[in-house]
């Protein structure tokens, strides 16, 4: 079984005739599916033949397995454009992608991200599951601030679970997942990636670790921010108010913001008084967009106005916002590439209990016959990762061979 022969193994008979674009059928699938298995059935018994497992493979994708070539090809065609820059000067910004200058940032930043782990933060929002949607946006947010901002990302409730018996382990879990560093894409995404919605919300204790661990980093010339992404209020006896009081006497320049998603009405004004009483700002927000908007809108422009100037930083927000766009239109690719695994999938577990049911088959055999599909599926989720993962680098480099231009421009004109 060959990736080539898995691509072009499709569709099948039955697949054409009752399932034409599977991926997007929606609540008529299962009928659909059904129908198919049923006709599949039907065939076997008239047909009666012997056959080996693995010919046994190839009638039953012969008869129902997915096109994958056509979706992975619409992956693969996928044109990766961002808007194009125009200088002050009048200069488009690919004329200069060749120029060697490099960028060098006034002020150290240090950043630290918060990520709300309690267990509410697996509910759902216009746009996807809460927790998703926050690490999507802080995966665009950190990928477009510039190179030299020293990132920490803290995880907090995200152990333990959500009942009293499991409180005192997930009040106690706060974890430093990525220590105050420059970004490294992979290292962060394998640090991100493991965080799942689990137990409470022991922000005060978060933020007092996350305010000693910028202190002990910090001098005078270096610039504090700690962002927050919380769906709620504290949970484990703590008071964030007292401790955010605590912070302009820090003795470093510090800015404490709070993202609110997704608040309950009367939990809105405890966050908004700990941002305030820290000299930071308080924002709520309800839907995917509203959290991409604020993310890489404020929170990036914070973060660029030490950095860049401003034209500089518009075509910085530009790209992090083209590339939130090119991200949902992949989302959706990959969403279809998932639904047609997936759905193959069941028809072809579906369609080895019919094989057994209607043929005298030896255990060995059925365990054989089993063990070819799961490989078959097991190839199919590789050639797709290996499809999408393409398709995600050509991104990074476009918007990484963009924001390098934006670097040079920025010296070039400070010069």
């Amino acid at each position: 079984m060959t990736e080539e022969g898995v691509l072009t193994s499709g569709p099948g008979e039955l697949t054409t005739e009752h399932l034409p674009e599977e991926e997007t059928i929606g609540d008529s699938y299962d009928q659909a599916e059904q129908t198919a298995i049923q006709e599949f059935e039907a065939i076997v018994q008239e047909d009666g033949a012997e056959r080996t497992m693995k010919e046994w493979l190839d009638f039953i994708v012969y008869q129902l397995g997915a096109n994958h070539e056509e979706v992975l090809q619409r992956v693969e065609d996928y044109e990766v454009e961002f808007s194009e820059l125009t200088l002050p000067d009048g200069r488009s910004i690919v004329e200069l992608e060749d120029e060697e200058l490099e960028e060098e940032m006034e002020k150290e930043v240090n950043v630290a991200i918060l990520l709300d782990a309690s267990g509410s933060m697996a509910g759902q929002v216009d746009g996807g599951q809460k927790m998703d949607l926050a690490k999507d946006a802080i995966a665009v947010f950190v990928q477009n601030i510039p190179d030299e901002t020293n990132v920490l990302v803290q995880a907090y409730g995200h152990e333990g679970d959500n009942t009293n018996d499991g409180k005192t382990e997930s009040c106690e879990a706060i974890e430093n997942v990525y220590p105050l560093s420059p970004i490294n894409d992979r290292e962060f995404v394998e640090a991100v990636d493991p965080i799942e919605p689990t137990g409470w919300t022991p922000l005060a204790d978060a933020m007092e670790q996350a305010k000693e661990d910028l202190i002990e980093e910090a001098d005078e010339n270096s610039i504090n921010f700690i962002y927050v992404i919380s769906d709620g209020i504290e949970t484990c006896g703590g008071d964030p108010v007292a401790v955010a009081e605590t912070i302009p006497e820090a003795g470093i320049d510090f800015e404490v913001n709070i993202l609110g998603f997704d608040i309950a009405d009367d939990e809105h004004e405890q966050l908004q008084e700990v941002a305030e009483v820290s000299g930071g700002n308080y924002s709520s927000v309800y839907t995917a967009q509203e959290l991409d908007e604020e993310v890489t809108g404020t929170w990036l422009d914070q973060i660029s106005q030490f950095a860049w100037i401003w034209w500089a930083r518009d075509g910085l927000i530009a790209t992090s916002e083209d590339q939130l766009d090119i991200e949902n239109e992949l989302r959706e690719l990959r969403n279809d590439v998932s639904a047609l695994r997936n759905q193959e999938n069941s028809r072809m577990t579906e369609a080895v209990e019919v094989v057994i049911e209607n043929n005298e088959l030896e255990p060995d055999e059925i365990n054989e016959l089993r063990q070819l599909i799961r490989e078959r599926a097991n190839l199919i989720q590789e050639v797709s990762d290996e499809t999408m993962s393409d398709k995600r680098a050509e991104v990074v480099e476009s918007r990484d061979r963009i924001q390098d231009v934006i670097r040079q421009l920025r010296e070039e004109h400070t010069d």
